[in-house]
């Protein structure tokens, strides 16, 4: 199994493992964003493969961190980079929050870049490399809040 494919499986595992799963209908729906993440290997052109892994794991994400702030009864605000700060608003040892320094570091290298495909014409990420680390980091994050 490719480490794509396995990390695809580790997330679906992830997101079925929380404990807000059967509570949160909406991560049915990340699940099957994450389904269509591990359908994009091979898609051809290659830069399309890439821009869709890079829109499946960033709407994965973005579902997800609204359903955290939800199961905490807070109203997600749009965006990516605006839930994570709202995580930082979290009591520290609630499930989801995220230090400063963290949410700083996934607005980074999730957001930002993710923004920079979606709302720039022309703009693909240059390797299978740079998707593969967007969608390692998606990971990472949902790791950490789930």
């Amino acid at each position: 199994m490719s480490t794509m494919r396995s990390r695809n499986k580790l997330m679906q595992a992830l997101v079925r493992g929380s404990t807000i799963y059967g509570t949160t209908p909406e991560l049915n729906h990340v699940d099957a964003e994450l389904e269509e993440l591990g359908r994009c290997r091979g898609m051809q052109p290659v830069k399309r493969q890439r821009l869709l892994q890079v829109f499946h794991a960033s709407r994965a994400l973005d579902t997800c961190l609204a359903s955290v702030l939800r199961s905490h009864n807070r109203t997600p605000r749009s965006g990516i980079g605006t839930m994570l700060n709202q995580l930082k608003t979290l009591p520290p040892n609630a499930r989801g929050y995220l230090d400063h320094n963290t949410a700083r570091a996934f607005k980074s290298t999730i957001a930002h870049k993710r923004n920079r495909y979606a709302h720039r014409a022309g703009e693909f990420p240059t390797s299978s490399q740079e998707a593969d680390s967007l969608v390692a980091e998606v990971h990472a994050c949902m790791a950490m809040i789930l």
